[in-house]
């Protein structure tokens, strides 16, 4: 039985969802500006860097076993940018986990789009030849949505439990996957709510395989619920907004902002004051600063590790609620453990792939060392980043008597206030791609082929890895 239409342009006083469904309707036919076409190239660049650190990664391999196993699905969609198709829903799913699997994909807003939206649009690109810039239009969409609902509540989502890439991603996805698909305003706003039904992933699960499979899931979940609603499957009409909708079962506070209207397709994109945070290190976004904080000072100053009787990092209660592993013993935990990420600075002076091995972890120098490390956490904040210290940095007291404080950083290196040069960006991605044995030149023609996605007539413009 049909619904009601979604409400007409301009109509404020419609359903927060039905506002949203107009919102993803008219980006169908919009081009972002040159600015938004920035960040969207970046996005898609490190996210397809990201995929190839991660190919290899155990969660990524078992993931992909899982879904060869589904023979029923239609073969449209690129798996792990090789010749080999899947089902678009699964191709996003599996790709995303790789995206997401050493934790060195980018972050806004607290999220993690592009480890998300990325491999929803090449799916949904490569099931329907959408052109690259249809795919531009719809990941700023799904960026815009999803920073949107994140920005409506001021408690930490993290401090709750959810982790926020698995509970909005899914409704960022699917927006994204409507927008290719160009759904009718009523499919879009079915697919909307249906996607909401699939949100779900817990703090709990950081450290292990499934923490990654947040960002897969949600990009299925995203793509199926925009193909379901395309399809005739219908849901409710408030779903975001309702007394039992998504957002208020995320705020048992009650804070949340219902009332704001969703900002129309013509308003400033909140992509350009954003923008993405671009990880230098394979490590949780809360400990970036700490990190450049201590390789920083390092290089012009080396220590000895034996010296040190104790590294005081001072990072925000949020900060710190994302790295509970205090003794990690796994390459999986290491990358939410501040004690981590100082001992590794300290020992190695670095903090990349090499360094996030379960045999270094584990090594009797990055125990020791860790068990001299004291958290001191701070409630005060950044107004331009609530959930972080204004500065952080590390104290260290030392067996000689000296006592010494590392530089205070407000910014990380590659945060979008601080953003990488094409040639850092560059070096990452090369980086990523030796990692799984992609030759320079391989590496180099799909660098240069991410960089033109606004002019592609289609994914196949994009090379295919043997």
């Amino acid at each position: 039985m049909a619904g009601p239409t979604v409400a007409a342009a301009g109509d404020d006083c419609a359903p927060l969802t039905e506002q949203i469904a107009r919102y993803a309707c008219e980006m169908t036919a919009r081009q972002p500006s040159a600015r938004s076409l920035e960040i969207v190239r970046l996005g898609f660049t490190d996210a397809v860097a990201v995929m190839f650190a991660g190919l290899d990664e155990p969660v990524t391999r078992v993931v992909q076993r899982l879904v060869r196993q589904d023979p029923g699905s239609p073969r449209v969609a690129r798996l792990l940018l090789t010749r080999e198709r899947v089902g678009a829903p699964q191709a996003a799913l599996v790709n995303a986990v790789a995206a997401h699997a050493t934790d060195w994909d980018d972050y806004a807003y607290s999220n993690h789009p592009s480890a998300v939206l990325v491999p929803t649009l090449l799916a949904v690109g490569d099931a329907t030849g959408a052109t690259g810039m249809r795919l531009a239009s719809a990941y700023v969409a799904g960026y815009e949505v999803w920073g949107n609902l994140m920005r409506r509540e001021p408690d930490h989502l993290h401090s709750k439990g959810w982790h926020p890439t698995a509970v909005l991603g899914p409704v960022a996805a699917a927006v994204a996957a409507g927008v290719v698909l160009g759904l009718a305003p009523r499919a879009m706003r079915d697919a909307i709510s249906l996607s909401a039904s699939f949100a779900g992933g817990v703090m709990a699960n950081f450290g292990t395989m499934t923490k990654p499979l947040h960002a897969g899931r949600a990009a299925q979940s995203g793509i199926q619920a925009a193909l379901w609603a395309q399809g005739g499957l219908e849901a409710g009409a408030v779903t975001l907004e309702s007394p039992v909708g998504l957002m208020r079962a995320l705020s048992p506070g009650g804070r949340v902002d219902l009332k704001t209207p969703f900002p129309d397709a013509a308003a400033p994109a909140l992509i350009e004051t954003l923008g993405l945070n671009i990880k230098k290190y394979p490590t949780v976004g809360a400990s970036q600063r700490i990190i450049d904080s201590m390789l920083f000072y390092l290089a012009r100053q080396p220590i000895d590790a034996d010296l040190v009787v104790e590294a005081i990092p001072r990072v925000s209660e949020k900060f710190a609620s994302v790295m509970p592993f205090h003794a990690p013993r796994t390459a999986l935990e290491a990358k939410f453990s501040l004690e981590f990420v100082v001992a590794a600075s300290l020992l190695r002076g670095k903090v990349g792939l090499a360094e996030l091995s379960d045999d270094f972890v584990a090594s009797g120098a990055v125990q020791s060392l860790m068990r001299r490390v004291r958290i001191e956490r701070t409630a005060e904040s950044d107004p331009g980043y609530p959930n972080a210290a204004p500065v952080d940095y590390v104290r260290l007291r030392l067996s000689d008597g000296r006592e010494l404080r590392t530089d205070e950083i407000h910014r990380a290196t590659g945060h979008a206030d601080l953003p990488l040069g094409r040639e850092q960006i560059a070096a990452k991605f090369a980086e990523c791609a030796a990692a799984a044995s992609i030759s320079e030149g391989v590496a180099t023609r799909l660098f240069d082929a991410l960089q033109t996605i606004d002019r592609w007539r289609g994914t196949e413009d994009l090379p295919v890895l043997a």
